[in-house]
């Protein structure tokens, strides 16, 4: 009972990196489709601006060939004509478009960054449900969705009310005015409702921006539980960490008795400490500490030097000098040469007394 209460509720913590990649892993990301749409619509009102002659000049192309074909028969002249007025479309669409796509995928890393995933596009079984689509609903991202849609249209609302209020004065001259000035007064109205659309936009998809980020962060928060979780997946469980270092302590200690066996002399102090010493003339330049330990692996050092019939000498300044300054599988210094020559020629001398043995 606790657990489920522990799976649905206390997330209160920051996502972790990990989560982070994880979900852009997977496609999630934030970032807001009101910038992006703002940003095109301006994207597409500059660039007809500044193709304004090039549109004109095709346009006009087009009715020209409309008018000369006036006399001509209408189904022979059909097919020239609609060819003529395609090829029109695409070439004033084509710019556009793809100026919009740049502009589009611009925008989009610009938020997110590179992303690559398909897992969006892969179908879940969880969108056909109708219950979850019902939920989806009445969700609080719909529901921002709802107050930026109103809070748009009250603004264009306002906007050409707005306008058209301050204007009026000037529209009620216009019959009286030349016909160029019904053109100015047109385009004087467009370009202040098109800035101020713009800036309301603009405005309402910083916020946008603002609350996309806030949103996807509270989707992603953890418990302590799910860090916890986390912590374990990527260090290991300390169990197995535990059990992993005990049986790599394990096996370096077996590797180390074996070593024993075959060392020249132990030197003790004399139950704290036991250092195996190696050296064999013409194969190594020095002697090799080839096994060390204190307390209870020091005695299993013994033991086994014991059963092979390894000289074992208890020098106590020797053996602690050795275990504080000389690591494993390291040749002696060069402090301790007079004192380890001394012992290694004892260990040769007992040796001998026994007969090889």
């Amino acid at each position: 009972m606790s657990g489920g209460k522990d799976e649905g509720a206390d997330k209160t913590e920051k996502p972790t990196p990990k989560k982070l990649r994880d979900a852009r892993k997977e496609g999630n990301v934030a970032k807001s489709k009101e910038l992006t749409s703002t940003v095109l619509v301006l994207g597409w009102l500059c660039a007809a601006w500044m193709l304004l002659n090039y549109i004109g000049g095709r346009v006009f192309m087009l009715f020209d060939q409309s008018l000369q074909a006036v006399g001509l028969p209408f189904f022979e002249n059909l097919p020239r004509m609609g060819m003529l007025a395609l090829d029109t479309l695409l070439w004033i669409m084509l710019p556009l478009l793809a100026m919009a796509v740049s502009l589009g995928v611009l925008i989009e890393f610009l938020q997110a960054g590179p992303v690559a995933s398909m897992k969006k596009l892969v179908p879940k079984m969880e969108k056909m449900n109708p219950v979850e689509g019902i939920k989806k609903m009445f969700s609080m991202d719909n529901l921002v969705e709802l107050i930026k849609s109103i809070l748009k249209s009250a603004a264009l609302i306002g906007i050409g009310y707005v306008v058209l209020s301050r204007m009026l004065p000037e529209l009620l001259r216009l019959p009286y005015s030349p016909p160029q000035a019904i053109g100015a007064a047109i385009w004087h109205a467009i370009k202040w409702i098109v800035i101020w659309t713009i800036a309301v936009f603009f405005f309402v998809s910083a916020l946008d921006v603002w609350y996309q980020k806030f949103s996807y962060t509270k989707k992603l928060r953890m418990s302590r539980r799910d860090i916890k979780q986390e912590v374990k997946e990527n260090e290991g469980d300390p169990y197995v960490k535990q059990r992993r270092k005990q049986l790599h302590q394990e096996w370096a200690q077996q590797n180390m008795l074996g070593a024993v066996r075959n060392s020249n002399v132990v030197v003790t102090n004399p139950t704290h400490i036991a250092i195996a010493l190696q050296y064999e003339h013409g194969v190594t330049d020095l002697p090799v500490v080839v096994a060390k330990g204190e307390g209870a692996f020091a005695e299993e050092i013994k033991r086994a030097a014991e059963e092979a019939g390894v000289p074992i000498l208890q020098n106590i300044p020797l053996a602690r000098g050795l275990n504080e300054k000389t690591a494993l599988d390291d040749y002696i210094d060069g402090e301790f040469f007079n004192a380890v020559a001394e012992v290694l020629h004892w260990a040769e001398t007992v040796r001998q007394e026994h007969g090889g043995g």
